[in-house]
């Protein structure tokens, strides 16, 4: 897990990479926790700008069931034609990219992560909680030195505006509280919490 200056929240090591994001998160004590209602998130808290209270969530891609506390992106056959669930899945895809944004940033600078890791499994384990340890270290003195995560969208820039990715299958299991908690988002995203670069 990765919050928005891309440092490290939670991380669950052992687990073998082939077996899925949504495979790992199942099997891991948090992944257990959020899905039997016991892990200690913070207070429901409103969007900005409104009155609305929503749970704090995880972001999670087809594979990850659909939650109170984890979304997941609308079908590919769900949105078409519904511009509303695109927008959804747009700004859905663009925050998970923030975890993707972080891997990139740790391995470039442990430049271990680019190659196959010859050491103890047990070693292995250790090594990746360590440098996602110095990792945040390097992200605090960062941040400190320049008062901002990486990069702040600057209004003044042009911007794409074809760049909208396809999620294909809903599938999984889905749950009326995920759905109507995911409905609140989307109806966000859609109308107060729109921005200029979503469409």
């Amino acid at each position: 897990m990765v919050d928005a200056n891309y440092k490290f929240v939670a991380i669950d090591v052992g687990s073998y990479g082939r077996e899925g994001d949504s495979g790992i998160f199942l099997k891991s004590t948090m992944g257990q926790q959020i899905l039997n209602g016991v892990f200690k998130f913070p207070e429901d808290s409103a969007l900005p700008g409104t009155d609305i209270i929503v749970p704090h969530v995880v972001l999670g891609d087809q594979a990850f069931r659909l939650h109170k506390h984890i979304l997941r992106p609308f079908s590919q056959k769900s949105a078409r034609g519904d511009n509303s669930k695109t927008v959804f899945n747009y700004r859905l895809s663009r925050a998970r990219r923030v975890t993707e944004n972080a891997f990139g940033l740790l391995s470039q600078i442990f430049r271990v992560y680019y190659q196959p890791i010859n050491i103890a499994p047990t070693t292995v384990d250790d090594l990746i909680i360590v440098t996602c340890c110095l990792h945040n270290m390097l992200r605090d003195a960062y941040l400190e030195n320049n008062g901002k995560a990486y990069y702040q969208f600057d209004q003044e820039c042009s911007t794409q505006n074809n760049n909208m990715m396809s999620f294909s299958g809903e599938g999984g299991f889905i749950n009326t509280e995920g759905v109507r908690v995911r409905d609140i988002f989307k109806d966000y995203f859609a109308n107060i919490g729109a921005v200029p670069w979503q469409m």
